[in-house]
């Protein structure tokens, strides 16, 4: 099971290739995250021209042209700081 790189909102360019319309042209924003197949996350995109969603696989879309996502940088952030989320000492109780 492969890892999810981008995250809902995250916007994404399609690679080229010979079976690909003209009018795949433009960046897609990622609407939802869906389950993998044969070991390729999906993505459900719709593109601001067109007025329906499509279904692209990770390897459909161009890394190099792309937006890093925000999960990853969210993720790499909270690992450095290595604090728990949950702190007791901030808990105030009535006596």
């Amino acid at each position: 099971m492969s890892k999810a790189k981008y995250g809902v909102g995250d916007l994404i360019m399609l690679r080229d290739g010979p079976l690909r319309n003209a009018r795949t042209d433009g960046e897609f924003k990622i609407l939802a995250v869906m389950p993998d197949s044969d070991g390729q996350v999906q993505y459900r995109v719709r593109s601001q021209s067109e007025g329906f969603d499509r279904r692209v696989s990770s390897s459909d879309i161009d890394t190099e042209r792309s937006a890093r996502s925000k999960v990853v940088v969210q993720q790499t952030a909270s690992a450095v700081a290595k604090e728990p989320w949950f702190k007791a000492s901030s808990i105030k109780v009535r006596k």
